[in-house]
């Protein structure tokens, strides 16, 4: 991704401007602002009084732009202004393919601390030696041969990299980690409340812990940490904002977090019953979209008009579609992507929904698709999960089908 965001004026740069896994950064020119700039109502939530710190859970599709929103309202100058705001990625800490509740509270601390120092501040030093004391006590539990022990030079600092690094990377160092805290899960959360209050009293702001990507985890994996371990999780004392998959919101358990949390929806392109339908406002919104990456000439307006409806209004998808159409062109030697390239996009991605769904899904997506309710949460969120199904707002909640599934369902 160019560093500078320029819009491409051709179709390799173009390529490059609809990376689909790139959070973009705050002030980012690509950037398109939704109808009601819907994380304005958390923004509003984390800035009022509460008498204690809140545990926000926020969700929506994978690819609608959560990150791109949580990298926005860390670098929020009013919020700024009353909060010390430590922001990280879950799966550049941990492996969230085997995540638990025990690795995100340890993430909590480590990134606390790491963050404060790098950023040039000191704790008190009767905390780093009572946190020295508990790293020591870990070390110790430790066995020699998977130790995670840092350098004593290495000190607290290289002592939590390294953790967090073998944490990710290293299944026999993971169990040991979570059998030697797991037993002793109160002096962690002791530790981290510690370095918190050592935090706010220095800075004379909150803490606000911002964790991203926790919606990436299998839904058992989900459940296990927000819904079995809510107790724990909630346990630290400091604002924090938890990224939660979507489909949790489809079982029994989402009533544990239900009046805490905060949804990202999709854009509208149709409306409910309707896929005929056009929604301008929605069509707009991502044109506005795409042309930030690239000029209009790169594009013929049929072919806009595919790509936007296949991208299902949502950022990820619609960059998926333009980027395999760009390369469709690249590839024919065309300096324009037009209708056949956006075809193939729309081919790719439903062959892709082929290698996963279940026989029995299909049931579930014909209904879906034909009245946009939602037919039995036990068989949706796995199909949230995946996006083969989409949930939008009006003044109520509908859902449909991925738009490049309508043809298979149909006909099948």
């Amino acid at each position: 991704m160019p560093e500078e965001f320029i819009i491409a004026e051709d179709l390799d740069l173009a390529w490059s401007n609809f990376e689909p896994f790139y959070p973009l950064p705050a002030n980012s020119p690509f950037h398109v602002e939704r109808k009601g700039k819907p994380l304005n109502r958390l923004k509003r939530a984390l800035l009022r009084q509460h008498r204690q710190s809140p545990k926000y859970f926020f969700s929506g599709h994978r690819g609608c732009g959560k990150s791109t929103e949580l990298n926005r309202l860390a670098a929020d100058g009013e919020m700024n202004e009353k909060f010390f705001i430590v922001k990280y990625s879950v799966k550049e800490v941990c492996d969230v393919n085997n995540l638990n509740y025990v690795d995100v509270l340890f993430s909590i601390g480590a990134q606390l601390y790491i963050q404060y120092i790098d950023s040039g501040k000191e704790l008190k030093p009767e905390l780093i030696e009572q946190l020295e004391g508990w790293k020591h006590n870990i070390e110790k539990i430790s066995e020699e041969e998977t130790s995670i022990a840092a350098t004593v030079e290495g000190g607290l600092r290289t002592f939590f990299l390294s953790a967090l690094a073998r944490i990710r990377s290293e299944d026999t160092t993971r169990k040991m980690i979570r059998e030697i805290i797991e037993p002793r899960l109160s002096d962690l959360i002791d530790k981290i409340n510690l370095i918190i209050a050592n935090i706010e009293s220095n800075e004379k702001k909150k803490v606000l812990v911002l964790i991203d990507d926790l919606d990436k985890p299998r839904l058992e994996q989900a459940k296990e940490i927000f819904y079995n371990s809510q107790t724990a999780i909630t346990q630290p004392i400091c604002h924090i904002v938890y990224t939660v998959p979507i489909s949790i919101y489809f079982t029994k358990e989402f009533t544990a977090i239900r009046e805490s949390r905060f949804f990202l929806p999709n854009v509208k392109l149709h409306s409910k019953n309707d896929r005929n339908s056009k929604d301008e406002e929605g069509y707009g919104l991502m044109g506005q979209f795409i042309f930030n990456r690239m000029n209009a000439e790169l594009i013929q307006p049929d072919a806009l008009d595919l790509a936007i409806t296949m991208g299902a209004g949502v950022f990820r998808e619609t960059a998926r579609i333009m980027q395999i159409a760009a390369d469709s062109a690249i590839e024919n030697d065309r300096d324009q992507i037009i209708e056949e390239d956006v075809k193939r996009a729309e081919r790719e991605i439903r062959s892709d929904f082929r290698r996963i769904l279940k026989t029995e899904d299909y049931t579930t997506l014909k209904e879906i698709c034909k009245d946009n309710d939602i037919h039995g949460i036990e068989k949706i969120g796995r199909l949230l999960h995946n996006l083969s199904v989409l949930e939008y707002m009006n003044d109520e909640t509908w859902c449909d089908i991925h738009p490049t599934l309508v043809e298979l369902v149909e006909n099948d």
